[in-house]
């Protein structure tokens, strides 16, 4: 009689993570279906794989239990081969790219607003919190826009006063009026007025009612003298000054003050 020796068997290993068994059971299960020539020739096992007899690694040791596992759930892998479930790349979240702070933005709305019409600096904190930016980041936007000169209060207010003054003959309540529709600061708006001359104020306040004077010739001077002031605190002016100039262009203009007039 024969007798055969059989080498001992090794002390089963400390079990390991349970995807490691995971993956040692669909290794073996890649290499059975190769050897039952399940799989195409092409993906049969590589020569020393476990068609030619050396264990796959990771495949359990002699005398281990053959896992239990439906050969049709993993179809079509070569023996040796890391599983689908291992080889699959792993996503991995990448850092959002950081959305525009919200004074880039504002600042961005900022210059383009001012590169269509010159602003003072109340029209574009109205613009800019009309677009629903913060408060905080508005009033700092215009800071930096005020400190690089994109916004010049007072060279808008002048610019301003001396187009109204040339081209309307603005009187200063008039001037003062367009200023404040600007959104431009009090002490802007005064600093712009007092630039205006006091003398050329008078004078364009005579010329205005010697022109009205001359439409009013077939009124009696009472009237006459009633809607010429009317019409001169409409234009700004009002007071002392406006009756003045009011008197001194009827009388230019031939009217008598009152009374009986001997020729």
């Amino acid at each position: 009689m024969a007798v055969r020796f059989l080498p001992p068997p090794e002390a089963p290993r400390p079990e390991r993570a349970a995807e490691r068994g995971d993956l040692a059971e669909v290794i073996e299960l890649r290499s059975r279906l190769a050897q039952r020539s399940w799989l195409p020739a092409s993906e049969g096992p590589e020569p020393g794989g476990a068609a030619s007899g050396a264990p796959a690694r990771g495949a359990p040791e002699p005398g281990g239990a053959e896992p239990d596992v439906d050969p049709g759930e993993v179809p079509g892998a070569e023996p040796g081969e890391l599983p689908s479930i291992a080889r699959a790349p792993v996503a991995i979240d990448e850092p959002a790219t950081e959305a525009p702070s919200e004074r880039a933005g504002c600042a961005e709305d900022g210059v383009r607003i001012l590169a269509r019409r010159a602003r003072s600096s109340g029209e574009l904190r109205e613009e800019l919190l009309r677009l629903e930016h913060d408060a905080g980041e508005v009033e700092t936007v215009i800071d930096e826009f005020i400190a690089s000169h994109y916004l010049d209060d007072s060279g808008l207010a002048r610019a301003v006063t001396e187009k109204l003054r040339s081209s309307k003959r603005a009187s200063r309540s008039q001037i003062r009026v367009k200023l404040r529709g600007r959104k431009l600061p009090d002490a802007v708006i005064e600093e712009a007025l007092g630039a205006l001359d006091v003398d050329e104020e008078f004078a364009l306040l005579r010329e205005t009612a010697v022109d009205r004077a001359r439409k009013l010739g077939g009124l009696d001077r009472q009237t006459a003298e009633r809607r010429l002031l009317g019409f001169l605190a409409r234009r700004g002016w009002s007071g002392e000054p406006a009756a003045r100039a009011a008197r001194e262009a009827l009388d230019g203009a031939g009217r008598p003050s009152g009374g009986v007039r001997f020729s």
